[in-house]
């Protein structure tokens, strides 16, 4: 008669399913694990840009405030209304940078073209306003490109 044993390779094989079954099961942790951790960037990523986008337009719609008040406004407060609109340019230009740090290069919230010729209008008037010249030129092209900014966001 043989010496084999019948029920040794039943053996092997349960104990290759049971490995088997172990690693799917380690799989089905892991992959869970690296799918709530893509979630969780996912959200932060909309959190993100939805911020950004939320403060662009709320500095937009305060430079398009600023700059109607200096439209309406005496010489007297002038200068700080100049001021005021510069900040939220500049603003703007900083967000700008975030964006195109965080999402790639290329990305942006306003149009960089946009935001520059506010800056040059804004360097023009004041220029303008301490040799004490008439600034109604420069203030009406400075609310039209402040308003063409805003239109980025439909603020209009």
């Amino acid at each position: 008669m043989y010496s084999f044993d019948v029920t040794s390779g039943k053996r092997r094989n349960k104990r290759k399913v049971r490995i088997l079954v172990f690693i799917i099961f380690l799989l089905c942790i892991l992959l869970a694990g690296v799918s709530y951790t893509l979630f969780k960037t996912r959200n932060f990523e909309d959190t993100t840009r939805d911020v950004l986008i939320t403060r662009a337009i709320s500095e937009a719609g305060d430079a398009q405030t600023a700059v109607y008040r200096l439209t309406q406004s005496s010489g007297t407060s002038s200068a700080a209304l100049l001021a005021t609109v510069r900040a939220h340019i500049y603003c703007l230009q900083s967000l700008n940078i975030l964006a195109s740090n965080i999402y790639g290069a290329g990305t942006v919230l306003v149009a960089p073209e946009l935001l520059s010729r506010c800056t040059e209008t804004l360097d023009l008037a004041d220029i303008r306003l301490q040799a004490g010249n008439v600034l109604t030129e420069q203030f009406t092209t400075l609310r039209d490109q402040v308003n063409d900014v805003a239109a980025t966001f439909n603020l209009n």
